[in-house]
């Protein structure tokens, strides 16, 4: 008989501001279907201005956030990233870059937007995140 394999969470997830707000079978399935990408140092992960393809969530590392060429903010293992454009359909509002050995998933539109469909939590949880970054116009 074959057994079913469920993801293993990765601590830096669940004890992060995003493992409490979302129960374990959502982090689950976000780590099931994003694509675990380790990234460079100092690689620009997203630019400002450009159109909001993929997002991700950090594991592990810290990305760095700029606009207009300022440092905004750092994003540490359960920030989201990306997920303002995706959910505005409007060009990115700030830069990201990795810092060294940065481990991030990451989630194309669609995915992103079946997490949202299936996941209520982390939908609520990624709602909350992107609306107190949204620049005013």
């Amino acid at each position: 008989m074959f057994r079913r394999h469920e993801p293993t969470i990765p601590a830096s997830l669940r004890d992060s501001d995003l493992g409490r707000a979302v129960p374990a079978p959502e982090l689950a399935r976000l780590v099931k279907m994003g694509t675990a990408i380790q990234f460079r140092s100092a690689r620009a992960v997203f630019e400002e201005e450009a159109i909001g393809r993929d997002c991700l969530i950090v594991i592990d590392g810290v990305f760095v956030v700029e606009r207009d060429g300022s440092t905004i903010a750092e994003l540490h293992a359960g920030d989201v990233a990306g997920e303002a454009a995706l959910l505005s359909q409007q060009p990115r509002n700030a830069t990201v870059t990795s810092s060294a050995g940065s481990l991030a998933l990451v989630f194309t539109r669609g995915e992103f937007a079946a997490l949202l469909r299936e996941c209520p939590k982390f939908a609520a949880h990624v709602r909350t995140v992107a609306d107190s970054r949204l620049v005013p116009a």
